[in-house]
Parts: C-alpha cells; structure tokens; sequence
C-alpha cells in the first residue's frame, strides 16, 4: 500500500486529535508508519552445483558468492564453500533463477599464511595457490541459473 505524503499528514492528524498522552501518539505513530511496510517477497532458490578450478586443478578450498546481476526485492547473494574443487547449494539457500555475478575468494586461513610468508620475506608465500584478485570482485565470471534446466556449473581459473 502506498500512500501520498499528504494522506499520511492527514492520517496522523485525525488520529492523533483525540490522544492525550505522548506515549499514545507514539504508538499510533509506529502503527501508521509500519501499516505500509511489508516484507519482500521470497525469492525462490534453486539447487546448483559445480566445480572450480585454479590453473587446471581443483581449487582446494574457498568460497564462492553468487550475487544477482539484478537489485530487485527478495533476491539476494549465495554463499558457499569450496572444497576439493566442487561446490554446492540445495533448494534452501541457493541462487535465485536468473543472472549472477559469481565471486570467488580465498579462505581466511589461507590469506593469513600469505600475509605471515610475506612478512618473512616470502615473494610468493602459497606457490600461486591465491585466487586472483579479478575473480574476487563482479564481472570476471558470471552464470546464468535456470530452475527448469539446471546444470552443473564449471569455472575455469587461470593464475595469470
């Protein structure tokens, strides 16, 4: 429900005409106020797995984010691990159908060793195990998630 700013003025003044209290104002103010407010709607989640590979190797371990492409109510990013190179949602917390940006980062862990190496001197602490920084950020890699033909998902990182 959408109301004119004008319609909310005058909703409030013919209710709050008779209140004497400002506690009683204060609760018809939250009830007006939150009258027009709703949840988004659920976005559905489909089922999607696949595998990850850096250099032409399974990835060991790491996150995988899928973000819709599209800011609409109710869609949202998935959010996952990697491990041994595969990956995978169920129909509770996958990606909606559509359009994602597909983001993948190194572990904590992982980042700590690298930054620890370095600090000693290491010039490539993890051998070029790091995920480059252009598949940790939207646009390398992207996926398009159908509900009613769902495939797995292959993504194949190069170190350079």
């Amino acid at each position: 429900m959408i109301m004119l700013h004008a319609d909310v003025s005058k909703s409030i003044r013919t209710i709050t005409s008779g209140l004497k209290t400002p506690w009683s104002f204060s609760v018809a103010l939250i009830v007006i106020l939150s009258a027009g407010c709703s949840q988004a709607p659920e976005s559905e989640h489909v089922a999607v797995a696949g595998e990850v590979t850096l250099g032409g190797k399974p990835l060991p371990s790491a996150m995988i984010r899928f973000t819709p492409v599209k800011t609409e109510p109710g869609l949202h990013d998935s959010v996952t691990m990697i491990s041994e190179g595969r990956f995978a949602f169920d129909s509770t917390n996958g990606p909606s159908p559509g359009e994602h940006h597909v983001i993948v980062t190194p572990l904590e862990p992982e980042m700590n060793e690298a930054l620890a190496a370095m600090q000693n001197g290491d010039r490539d602490p993890l051998n070029a195990r790091t995920i480059p920084a252009r598949y940790r950020s939207t646009g390398q890699l992207r996926a398009t998630i159908n509900a009613a033909n769902v495939q797995p998902l292959t993504f194949e990182l190069t170190k350079r």
